[in-house]
């Protein structure tokens, strides 16, 4: 197969675009796309989501820096530390916790770069280079859509185009793929009778499977990877030449530009619909692969492009906003990072056309000149009471949130915002926003206005007075600087005693033994506050001792499932139970220098079966009843069968088998005993009244759930149609944080379930 091979070196490009540095305008505006469907098509490219990668750092005006960054369950983006520009190229780079922290149960941090800017049709291509570790990541390039779950039957709720997918070592048809083989698929959300059904590749191949195998090693050398989106067809290119088409039946929601690295088998195992976390140093598969780690995929770069009969809008001078009453008809100048926007004649404050928002925003990136003060107005009003909209401005760079102004009435009126600019000419991104519906028309900027006044620290106060945590263990304490509206809220965090507790940025971890307090100041006005930290010795693991004979305990994976007996499940043991009942309590006997577990529930023992699994139907005890007890040097508890001598592990069902060699492989168990677990009336409503949240109800920012002690276990989140839209567990904390982003899309009455061995707590909060 022919294919275009653009080999030249780092160095050459930069001279290159020094050489054309004069030619800039007419060069780049003429580029097009290497191929098309359609040769006679004049595409004129977007530079919203399109990027050289020619500047020092990424430009953050294009690319979300934080927030509104998919959600995955195996790993988290921090594109401060793995997103860089060298020589010309965007480096996104796959990391392992340092010391394999778990964050959130999850072990690597990586790098994405998701446009601001959506579009619906056009034509994608990025050239790129893949990660050098082979299998275990996947640098994708793809197009993805928000959710829009009000659609009618038949209806897209969720597009997402995959522009392509490298190596994922997939397995399909009976085989498995290597490093040749890529992925250009189709995946989507219908509607169907009343609720959004997923359509995934191999369930529908004929309509969105496409799988590619290159004649090199895409992780040797850059190649380009494109793909024409419109209305009839998808096409997908590589270096120039079509490898695959598809009806466009699903795919027209707006989507955002995304270039990304994730992980893949096996630092991840695949069920629940989800992508998650395994621990790399105790799966020997994983443990084979971490020396490949870190590891980078390269972007020289990335480039849209728009049918010419969708006219770019001229740029717009500094100090202006460019179609501003929208009375161009459409959403021109204008961009949105989520929810839906909307040109509309029937809502506006005045002239013939205003903008609408449904659970989103509209924004966009303007200049302005250094060292002068600015007033940004707009007319807004929101679509029923109860709801609120805000407009406001950040830096469209650094993403720093600066101001805004709050919009409650159901009539039009008008609100601004005055900033001054420091010493040099920056860009700033405007925008309006609201979790509801609501509506903006005739912004205006003009210079001149009063500069807001300094207004200084009257006071400092934490979250937390007091806080007890293990060695190794954190809580975050958060500062509240008074008053709200105060001009220099900067904070400093000191500890008074570094043996016993570290602090950053409000991040106390446990070092050692002991109390000492943490102290929070700021720099305006030297204010002060306090929390005395008590750090207790040994681990969450037991106390640092094995059960003793004739005790109750419960056992307790590292993802805080406790293991139950499944009576469904031929007296299978799982750990699948998120609180403590009879059938997760076993008594400790002994079998001649032995242990023996035996259900509280069922009255039947722990046995390794002939194929290895852990079963509880055995009514004695024999040799395949009896267990080796150890400690780990984190102080967790690790069994081994006598029979078979090998340690228990949990598979991707979460079922206890006994196949493991080394005790490296075998699960962790936190035990306590089960006694203690139990909760009656008093306990429960004792601990109900110790969860709180706040602020409450919940408009914009952080939303907050005090556990009142360190807890670990699961929240659970329903709207108030009693849908499931947050599950996560946690893990030594006592204070659960919610981001906005996370809550955004759910108006109403929020019902929160925490679920710990201290029993289940109902709390809730409006969200507007």
């Amino acid at each position: 197969m022919e294919h275009l091979l653009l080999n030249y070196s780092r160095t050459t490009k930069l001279l290159l675009s020094f050489v054309l540095l004069s030619l800039y305008t007419k060069s780049v505006f003429a580029q097009q796309p290497t191929t098309t469907s359609d040769p006679s098509d004049v595409w004129e490219i977007r530079w919203s989501a399109s990027d050289e990668f020619n500047g020092n750092t990424p430009d953050w005006s294009k690319w979300i820096r934080t927030g509104n960054l998919p959600n995955t369950t195996a790993w988290k983006w921090d594109n401060s530390n793995n997103v860089k520009i060298e020589d010309g190229v965007a480096a996104l780079t796959m990391r392992q916790n340092p010391n394999n922290a778990s964050d959130g149960g999850t072990y690597f941090k990586s790098g994405i770069l998701k446009s601001y800017q959506t579009f619906t049709y056009g034509y994608y291509e990025a050239k790129i280079k893949g990660a050098d570790i082979g299998e275990g990541v996947c640098p994708s390039f793809w197009l993805f859509s928000n959710f829009d779950y009000s659609v009618g039957n038949g209806k897209t709720v969720y597009s997402e185009i995959d522009v392509v997918e490298l190596q994922q070592f997939d397995w399909y048809e009976g085989h498995q793929d290597d490093i040749y083989d890529m992925d250009h698929n189709l995946h989507a959300v219908v509607m169907q009778n009343g609720s959004g059904v997923w359509r995934r590749p191999k369930q529908h191949p004929d309509e969105q499977l496409n799988k590619f195998r290159a004649p090199w090693d895409p992780t040797k050398d850059y190649h380009i990877y494109g793909c024409e989106v419109n209305e009839n067809e998808i096409i997908w290119y590589v270096d120039g030449v079509e490898v695959a088409r598809k009806p466009n039946t699903y795919w027209y929601r707006p989507m955002n530009v995304t270039l990304s690295l994730g992980l893949r088998k096996p630092f991840v195992e695949f069920y629940n619909n989800r992508n998650n976390a395994v621990n790399p140093e105790t799966d020997p598969e994983a443990k084979a692969q971490l020396p490949g780690m870190p590891t980078t995929m390269y972007v020289d770069y990335v480039r849209v492009w728009e049918k010419s009969s969708s006219t770019a809008p001229p740029s717009v001078g500094v100090g202006e906003i460019g179609n501003p009453s929208f009375e161009e008809g459409d959403l021109s100048y204008w961009s949105a990072s989520i929810g839906l926007q909307e040109v509309v004649t029937n809502t506006k404050s005045s002239g013939s056309y205003g903008a609408k928002i449904t659970n989103g925003n509209v924004a966009q990136v303007i200049t302005l000149a250094a060292n002068t003060t600015y007033t940004i107005s707009v007319d807004g009003k929101v679509g029923s009471n109860g709801t609120s909209a805000f407009l406001g401005i950040t830096n469209a760079v650094t993403g720093d949130f600066i101001t805004n102004q709050e919009f409650t009435s159901t009539a039009f009126s008008n609100k601004s915002i005055t900033i001054t600019t420091g010493s040099s000419e920056e860009r700033y991104r405007v925008w309006y926003y609201s979790s509801g519906e609501a509506y903006c028309d005739n912004f205006t900027i003009g210079t001149g206005g009063t500069p807001p006044a300094d207004v200084p620290v009257n006071g400092v106060s934490l979250n937390k007075s007091t806080s007890t945590i293990g060695v190794g263990e954190s809580v975050q304490l958060n500062a509240s600087v008074s008053p709200s509206n105060a001009t220099d809220k900067t904070v400093t965090w000191s500890t008074a005693n570094g043996s016993i507790a570290s602090v950053n940025n409000g991040n106390v971890t446990g070092v050692g033994a002991g109390t000492t307090k943490i102290t929070a100041t700021t720099r305006d006005g030297n204010f002060k506050a306090e929390c005395t930290i008590t750090v207790t010795a040994g681990s969450s693991g037991g106390g640092g001792n094995l059960p003793t004979t004739g005790s109750v305990i419960w056992l307790q994976t590292l993802s805080d499932d406790y293991v139950t007996v499944n009576t469904s499940q031929g007296t299978a043991l799982q750990a699948t139970k998120s609180s403590v009942s009879s059938f997760e309590e076993f008594t400790v006997l002994d079998a001649n220098g032995y242990y023996a577990l035996k259900s509280v529930a069922t009255g039947k023992y722990v046995t390794v079966a002939s194929d290895n699994s852990i079963k509880c139907g055995a009514t004695g005890i024999y040799e395949r009843q009896k267990f080796t007890f150890e400690l780990t040097s984190d102080g967790y508890l690790i069994l081994k069968g006598k029979i078979n001598g090998k340690y228990i592990s949990t598979n991707s069902s979460k079922a206890l088998i006994a196949n493991q060699s080394n005790a490296s492989g075998a699960t962790k168990f936190s035990w306590e005993n089960g006694s203690s677990s139990r909760v009656n009336t008093i306990q429960q409503t004792s601990f109900e009244q110790e969860i709180t949240i706040y602020p409450n109800p919940y408009k914009f920012g952080n939303l907050y759930i005090n556990l009142g002690e360190v807890r670990s276990g699961t929240l659970r989140v329903f709207d108030i149609g009693g849908k499931e839209f947050i599950n996560k567990t946690f893990k030594g904390i006592d204070e659960i944080v919610l981001k906005q982003d996370e809550l955004m899309n759910h108006n109403g009455l929020l019902i929160f379930q925490i679920v710990t061995k201290d029993g289940t707590a109902t709390t809730r909060t409006i969200c507007n």
